[in-house]
């Protein structure tokens, strides 16, 4: 009896053939981005293999893991950061799992708050302090120490590229300085207001009472704005972006916008802050409400140095007091940092993210208005959160930041 060759035959599916689902039913895909990409299809299935497999040349596992679609571990990523990690690639590898990848949740380090100490602090100046689990404030929890603003410290100067940007944000500050109005109808002032003198003797000749206010007068008008800015300067600044150390981009920034508030005439103040644990939140004064700017404040701005941690919370307590007693009718505190608020003892994750948007929402019902502002790249995680939609900016190249002041400046102030 002769042994028959029994021979398979391979087909193609037929044309407009659906591919298996890769969602689980009821699921939904990540909203596209709008844009159209060019594509190709290559056949690189491998999650069904059973046998062994085996390869001649090791080095070259991790190029074949990227390109075929092997049966391994499923890990999921957020659809932002997927979208970007796509737009690097020149080839994306697309395979289908037997089973959808599991949704991971972002969740920071959280001490019991039961843990923490709590015990008030006598001192000259203390806040108190949000616990978002027991939803109470734990009152004089941190004391500040608030100081004028060192005169030694770094020998930062700026270089000739950071003097031309700071003359040109200076140009544009002083364009939006008040003009002088024309005041009609006044009862005294240089010149006489004819529309309102012919009205007058028209009056008086009918037999009425003429007025008076026949005088023009030029007046400058001021906006009636005082501004805060509140800069960290925590240890976490002492690093490089794009080359550049964050402080002396911080003090460029500082040097841009107090010359650019001088120019407009607007009353500003300028405070750092660092912290270290809650017994020692430090403050200092870098230029007051009343001092005009000279090479005092702008030698303590050259000399700001690194400090310890951030904790915010109390630093913005500590501005919102100082600012909320101006005598003007608008108040801004603008927000300078690089990162999210963090110190060595309980106050970190959500615990310290919720102390600073609460301590936000004090300072707005104190009458202020408040706007942050980060060159941190992850600020997206949290700084809407603690400022709230339109009341922040993020600045992933952090060199665009003083050039970018007027504009922040001008649609906050009006």
């Amino acid at each position: 009896m002769r042994a028959a060759a029994l021979w398979g035959e391979v087909s193609a599916p037929p044309e407009g053939a659906a591919s298996p689902e890769t969602d689980e039913e009821g699921g939904a895909g990540a909203e596209g981005d709008g844009k159209r990409r060019r594509a190709k299809r290559r056949d690189n299935d491998q999650t069904r293999r059973d046998d062994p497999l085996m390869l001649n040349r090791f080095e070259k596992i991790l190029g074949l893991a990227e390109m075929v679609n092997l049966n391994r571990k499923v890990e999921d990523d957020n659809e932002e950061g997927a979208r970007k990690a796509a737009e690097d690639l020149d080839e994306i590898s697309v395979g289908q799992h037997e089973r959808k990848a599991s949704t991971k949740l972002k969740l920071d380090l959280d001490l019991a708050s039961e843990e923490a100490d709590v015990a008030p602090l006598r001192a000259e100046i203390t806040y108190p302090e949000w616990d978002w689990k027991r939803r109470l404030y734990h009152p004089d929890h941190c004391r500040v120490i608030a100081e004028p603003a060192a005169l030694e410290g770094e020998e930062w100067r700026p270089d000739d590229d950071a003097l031309r940007r700071i003359r040109l944000v200076r140009r544009q500050f002083e364009a939006m300085r008040p003009r002088r109005q024309v005041m009609t109808g006044q009862p005294d002032g240089d010149e006489l207001d004819l529309s309102a003198l012919v009205r007058s003797v028209a009056d008086r000749r009918a037999g009425g009472i003429g007025s008076d206010r026949v005088y023009t007068a030029v007046r400058n008008v001021a906006r009636d704005l005082s501004v805060c800015v509140l800069v960290d300067v925590s240890l976490s600044t002492d690093s490089y972006i794009e080359e550049r150390r964050v402080p002396d981009v911080e003090k460029e920034a500082l040097l841009a916008l107090t010359h650019g508030l001088t120019a407009c005439g607007d009353e500003h103040a300028i405070l750092t802050f660092t912290s270290h644990r809650r017994h020692r939140v430090d403050m200092r004064t870098v230029k007051d409400f009343e001092e005009r700017l000279d090479a005092h404040i702008v030698r303590r701005i050259q000399a700001l140095k690194p400090g310890s941690y951030t904790r915010m919370g109390a630093a913005l307590r500590h501005a919102t007091a100082l600012l909320k007693d101006r005598p003007h009718t608008h108040r801004l505190l603008l927000v300078l940092t690089d990162g999210k608020p963090n110190d060595t003892d309980h106050y970190e994750g959500r615990y310290a993210i919720e102390d600073t948007r609460v301590a936000v929402q004090e300072a707005r019902r104190a009458g202020l208005r408040l706007f942050g502002v980060t060159v941190d790249e992850k600020g997206r995680d949290y700084l809407p959160y603690i400022f709230g939609p339109g009341a922040y900016a993020i600045f992933q190249h952090a060199a665009r930041l003083p050039a970018a002041l007027p504009a922040i400046y001008r649609q906050l102030a009006g």
